[in-house]
């Protein structure tokens, strides 16, 4: 395994040192391609669309198709290129915007759950989150699903997590668990909360882009059990390959919140930035595969009933 991972680490190792301007032209052909052929999932992309923006014209839909194939293109070397970039790359073409308000969460030492969305480029994230703030920079713990093949997953974690002490990447069936091994450390852990929930009587319904939308309500019952501070994370495109982070203080303290606040807000901010710039979510996922189910509220109140 040790000699397998070696091998693939060194083939990706040199595929990331190939410049920007030539993986741009790559991606604009691959993006090109993936639009016209529609062969990578194709209908689901242009399903989500369709029901997401039936206002809009077939032609603004199209329009809005083809510019997120050609960012899909673009995420897809960026996620390669990551394996070798720079601290300097990073800052650099990964910007973080001050936030006094973050800024002072982490001068208190509060340990913060950072909403993560599949909105412009993720991928980045667990390197860029090293040099979130200017002071204070907490341990981040970020969660990722595995891999089915042990030697990708550990690549594709060294590509994402890079080689920082200040970076912890674990699979999310390990949340707990990390929680307790670093629970006496200044943290911030990193939720991506824009999927699919599995189960659909646990997780949260709400209006979203206009379409009944079950949430995931994980990160908000957690961020109340661990008494968090609560951030979104918003990434803006500024040019090919150069992003600019602003983060949104939703609750310097989950636990003070009503019912459902913390979860409907940071949907609310993701609903914002896409219905500023669509091309930017991943479309690709399943979003709306689950229907709520017609006995959900008559569960739920028999659930509430009997906990009481």
């Amino acid at each position: 395994m040790q000699l397998k991972y070696h091998f693939f680490s060194a083939i990706i190792f040199l595929l990331s040192k190939i410049p920007f301007w030539f993986y741009h032209l790559v991606a604009y052909l691959l993006g090109r391609f993936f639009y016209y052929t529609g062969l990578y999932r194709g209908k689901v992309v242009k399903h989500n669309l369709d029901i997401a923006f039936a206002q809009k014209t077939e032609k603004g839909r199209n329009s809005i198709r083809k510019k997120f194939y050609l960012h899909l293109a673009d995420l897809l070397i960026e996620s390669l290129k990551a394996y070798s970039l720079s601290d300097k790359s990073i800052k650099k073409r990964y910007k973080f915007i001050p936030n006094e308000a973050v800024q002072k969460l982490a001068d208190e030492k509060k340990n913060i759950a950072v909403v993560l969305p599949h909105f412009n480029n993720w991928e980045w994230a667990p390197r860029g989150l090293n040099f979130m703030l200017e002071r204070h920079n907490p341990l981040m713990l970020i969660m990722y699903k595995t891999l089915k093949d042990p030697v990708a997953d550990s690549v594709a974690r060294r590509t994402r997590g890079g080689n920082y002490d200040q970076v912890i990447m674990f699979p999310k069936d390990d949340l707990m668990k990390v929680m307790q091994k670093y629970h006496e450390q200044h943290y911030a852990v990193g939720f991506a909360a824009d999927q699919s929930p599995a189960n659909a009587y646990s997780c949260h319904w709400m209006n979203f882009l206009g379409l009944e939308t079950g949430v995931f309500f994980g990160l908000e019952k957690f961020a109340k059990k661990q008494q968090l501070a609560v951030v979104y994370y918003h990434v803006k495109k500024v040019k090919r390959s150069f992003y600019e982070v602003e983060m949104e203080v939703i609750s310097s303290n989950a636990t003070e919140e009503p019912h459902t606040f913390i979860t409907e807000q940071h949907m609310k901010l993701l609903e914002v930035d896409i219905l500023e710039n669509p091309q930017y979510w991943l479309w690709t996922h399943k979003r709306w595969k689950r229907k709520k189910p017609a006995d959900f509220d008559e569960k739920r109140n028999a659930f509430k009933t009997k906990s009481k």
